[in-house]
Parts: C-alpha cells; structure tokens; sequence
C-alpha cells in the first residue's frame, strides 16, 4: 500500500465509523485525484472538480466518501473491477472499506471500535 493510500485510510478510518451503520455498513472512500475514483464520484456530486481544488489548496489529499448498502457496493465492484470478489455479508461490529485509489480498489473489513 502506498503512502497516499495509507493517508487516505487512516484520515478517514473514524468517519468511516460514524458513517457506516447495519443498513450501509461498507465505506467507500474515492481518491478524487484518481481518474476511475473521479468519475465514480462525479456522478454522486456534480462539484468534484472545485472540492478536489479546495481540499488539494489545503495542503491535503482530496477524497470523496459515501457509506453504501453491501449490493451497492457488489454492483460498483463488478462495473469496475469485474474479477474482484464480491462482498458476502460484513460481520457484525465490523464494516467494509473500499478504497479507490492510485488505479486500484483496495477492500477489507475494519472492526469498529
């Protein structure tokens, strides 16, 4: 994992927590200087162009976040990373982060505090 990807986790690792809940229970968290990460934000917010300049003029990585239900998660993966494994179930007091991010998604369960 790189350094920008590892940033991005642990900046956003508490929001994740608050976010997430037993109906949306998976993070995703997208890289908005990522060009897959960029275009999948875009269509949940048309203004991802003037929120990557703000966070980016503020010295930090530029990232947009959503908690989502386990099928939306599944149907994101299998449009864009198609040989990926999808998500089965998130165990109780845990929740699933994904991260798009340096032309990757990284996935994995995180236990909540």
């Amino acid at each position: 994992m790189k350094t920008r990807q590892r940033a991005l986790l642990d900046y956003h690792r508490d929001i994740a927590e608050f976010a997430t809940s037993a109906r949306t229970p998976v993070f995703v968290i997208l890289d908005l200087d990522d060009p897959v990460a960029f275009e999948i934000a875009s269509a949940f917010q048309s203004n991802c162009a003037d929120k990557r300049d703000a966070i980016k003029a503020g010295n930090a990585y530029p990232a947009f976040t959503l908690a989502m239900a386990v099928e939306e998660a599944n149907r994101l993966l299998a449009e864009g990373w198609p040989n990926a494994k999808p998500i089965d179930a998130v165990p109780e007091k845990m929740m699933a982060v994904m991260l798009v991010s340096e032309g990757r998604c990284i996935c994995g369960f995180v236990s909540k505090k």
